[in-house]
């Protein structure tokens, strides 16, 4: 093989890569392309994971508050109406938490006890009308609730 041929092989086996002669203005504007780019990108992927947190944080939800049988669905509702009460007190008007389930001089662990103890003879009559109790308790204690 002659010097002219393994030139040739040598340039042929190691070819340059082309050179581009690039403006500052058009390297700028390929790097804002590239940061358009990979924005949507972000914004596609966060709307996706919001999606789906949505759409879990909405299951349990419902999960929280469905059930198999009217009475399951009553008994969940309760419980919220039950805790709303307790919460009004605490932050409200400042009764201070149970800290102790046994602390029998615990305002809320009273108020608790006797409002259940209350809702379970309610429900223990079978022929207690709820409208009945409402206007008892507006005549005896001045407060009224109403759906609206």
């Amino acid at each position: 093989m002659t010097r002219a041929e393994r030139r040739r092989l040598e340039k042929a086996g190691a070819r340059k890569e082309p050179v581009y002669t690039l403006t500052q203005t058009q390297i700028n504007e390929i790097r804002k392309q590239a940061v358009l780019e990979r924005k949507e990108e972000l914004k596609a992927s966060i709307s996706r994971e919001i999606d789906e947190r949505i759409q879990k944080e909405w299951a349990a939800r419902e999960a929280a508050l469905t059930g198999e049988t009217d009475e399951e669905q009553i008994l969940k509702v309760l419980c919220l109406l039950l805790a709303v009460p307790a919460k009004v007190l605490c932050e409200k008007f400042h009764w201070k938490p149970i800290e102790d389930e046994n602390d029998r001089r615990s305002r809320l662990l009273q108020f608790s006890e006797a409002v259940v103890k209350e809702v379970n003879r309610t429900f223990e009559n079978d022929d207690a009308d709820i409208r009945a109790i409402g206007e008892e308790v507006y005549e005896k204690y001045g407060v009224r609730f109403e759906v609206r």
